[in-house]
């Protein structure tokens, strides 16, 4: 049983006798000509966009292919349908988009990205089942590429409202880290790269689900139409994370303007104890012969006992408002 596709294969999908096979991608072209539906994975790259010629893709529509790498798009083109959706995936606060482009055309459907895609894996694990059970066309393909990009994204979101939640307890943690403001900003940025991402998705499952074409089948769609609901909560849920992020940076600029409070608090309590000294000390400071308290022998003193009664009543008053 093969999980995942050979170089230079494709599967064929005769759904009236339930058989499923393997053939070369050459031949490809002659058993759609046949009336046999076919699913190729190609290479974005020349040789993969040849395939898409030899079965008689537009132009324009491969034009759109090799231009368009990182881009959500739903075209519906003469021979043709073009759709790009965006596979994610987290590693640490970054987000890393892929586009999958899925050409549909009568008779099949071709995926086209560039390295290892998990989408592809997972739907290569699963169709097979599907097939058995429930494929009547081959709209089925449709909604497992759906189904399986909508398990990424909910994984991706995982990762990142796991991040989210690291960020709060390290802003518990350590509230005077000089870097979260950083580590911030490229988190939610990942966040509203993501929920754009759902949403590109989020449309070109609504256009394939209720646009009329040749190259649907009918009794696919509503199948796809159900894929927006999961596609929705996705969306808000992001949305949800990135407004949690952002309380929590409030809470941490309310944490730090707390603190800076805190010491101003203090450095005003200290000037306002030494503000009456400073009143004394340049009173005596002067220098004037005649201060009748340079004559006094008790002078001294009672400088000193007026300065320490002049701070002792400053504090208690201070502690009588709560101010300290």
């Amino acid at each position: 049983m093969m999980s995942k596709f050979e170089l230079g294969m494709a599967i064929t999908f005769n759904f009236d006798l339930k058989e499923i096979n393997e053939v070369p991608i050459s031949d490809v072209a002659a058993r759609i000509d046949e009336g046999v539906f076919c699913w190729g994975h190609l290479p974005l790259n020349d040789s993969g966009y040849e395939v898409l010629k030899m079965v008689g893709v537009d132009l324009d529509t491969v034009d759109r292919i090799v231009n368009n790498q990182g881009h959500g798009v739903l075209r519906f083109g003469r021979s043709a349908i073009h759709c790009t959706l965006l596979e994610a995936a987290a590693e640490g606060r970054n987000l890393t988009l892929k586009p999958i482009h899925l050409v549909i055309g009568e008779n099949f459907i071709f995926t086209l990205c560039d390295g290892h895609s998990g989408v592809i894996e997972h739907v290569c694990d699963s169709y097979r089942e599907d097939f058995y059970q429930h494929a009547q066309s081959g709209g089925f393909l449709l909604f497992e590429l759906v189904d399986s990009l909508i398990l990424d994204y909910r994984q991706t979101l995982g990762e990142l409202a796991g991040d989210v939640e690291s960020m709060q307890n390290r802003l518990i943690r350590n509230a005077k880290d000089k870097d979260i403001f950083q580590d911030f900003s490229i988190l939610s940025a990942a966040l509203l790269e993501f929920r754009n991402a759902v949403a590109v998705a989020r449309e070109s499952v609504d256009g394939l689900s209720n646009r009329r074409s040749k190259f649907i089948s009918e009794s696919a769609q509503p199948f796809l139409e159900r894929q927006a609901i999961p596609l929705d909560r996705l969306s808000g849920d992001a949305t949800t994370e990135r407004a949690i992020l952002s309380e929590t940076l409030n809470l941490y600029m309310g944490m730090t303007s707390h603190n800076t409070n805190l010491v101003i608090n203090r450095l005003v309590v200290i000037s306002m104890v030494f503000l009456p000294l400073n009143f004394l000390a340049a009173v005596y400071g002067m220098n004037f012969k005649y201060i009748p308290e340079f004559g006094w022998r008790f002078g001294y003193l009672a400088f000193w006992c007026l300065a320490i009664s002049l701070v002792t009543t400053i504090i208690i008053v201070f502690r009588r408002k709560k101010w300290i």
